[in-house]
Formats: structure tokens, C-alpha cells, sequence
């Protein structure tokens, strides 16, 4: 069995790969992550938390990913994949250029005593790689995801 979670890493291209064990099915997991994104978002990886109120992902591809802040809607991607308890990915640009987005792929494995997730952060690129160290926090945030996914 692998550990429960594992630290960032780097493959050759450059991707931030992080996985995390968590004690659900693979469809209860991937709509954990899509459908209540704004329960484990940390409202301290956003603009502003003291006026953090949620986030929504569109159920379809092409489908917006938004966080809300004070009545506002704040785009951060667009969904690429939808496979329930399988795969999902969005292009990503919270803090990043709109014009150079990233790519983040989720991968729900289903394992003995659950579903190993793994999130793949990719899509660097000379426009967008001098802010790759921004992103440090997937660790954390699989964490919170896990929580609340096995709450």
C-alpha cells in the first residue's frame, strides 16, 4: 500500500505530480473534488479570504471553473475532461496569465482501501514557468480534499 500521501515531485517535463490516498469509492472522490470544490479550496490560496464564498466547476467539458469572492464570479479555468470517478482536467490560470495557462489532470485510481488520486500540474511553458514556485500548496490542498471526502 502506498503512503497515505506523498510531497510534490517533479518529473523530466517539469510537472507537479502529488498523490493522495483517500477512504472513498473513485465516484465519490471525483465528486468530492468537482462538485464541492469550494469545501476544501483553502480560502487562503485566493486573492482575498476574507471575502472567499465558494467555488463552482461546470458538470460538462468546456464547462467554467469559478471562484467566488464577494458577490463576484473569478474564473480560474475551463473543463477539459469529465470522466466521473475517473478523470477530470481544466486548463488553470489562478494566478498564472490568462493567455498561458496551465493544465491540472486528476486521475482517481480505485485501491484496496479506497481510490489513490493523483493531480498532475502541467503545461509549463517559457510564458507561464517563472511562477511554477507559486504552486506549492497541492500537498495541503489534497489534504483538505481528503477530509472532507472522507467525512
Amino acid at each position: 500500500m502506498l503512503p497515505r500521501d506523498h510531497a510534490p515531485s517533479s518529473d523530466v517535463d517539469g510537472a507537479i505530480v502529488c498523490t493522495q490516498q483517500v477512504e472513498a469509492d473513485p465516484v465519490h472522490a471525483f465528486e468530492v473534488f468537482t462538485e464541492r470544490l469550494g469545501d476544501w479550496w483553502d480560502p487562503r490560496l485566493t486573492a482575498d479570504p476574507s471575502t472567499f464564498e465558494g467555488a463552482d466547476v461546470e458538470e460538462v467539458e468546456g464547462g467554467a471553473v469559478v471562484l467566488h469572492h464577494d458577490g463576484e464570479d473569478y474564473p480560474i479555468g475551463q473543463v477539459t475532461e469529465w470522466t466521473t470517478g475517473e478523470r477530470f482536467s481544466m486548463t488553470f490560470h489562478l494566478s498564472l496569465p490568462r493567455d498561458h495557462p496551465t493544465e491540472l489532470v486528476v486521475d482517481f485510481e480505485p485501491v484496496d482501501d479506497g481510490t489513490l488520486v493523483t493531480l498532475t500540474h502541467d503545461g509549463w511553458n517559457p510564458d507561464n514557468v517563472a511562477r511554477r514556485s507559486k504552486f506549492s500548496e497541492w500537498p495541503h490542498l489534497l489534504a483538505r480534499f481528503a477530509a472532507v471526502a472522507e467525512d
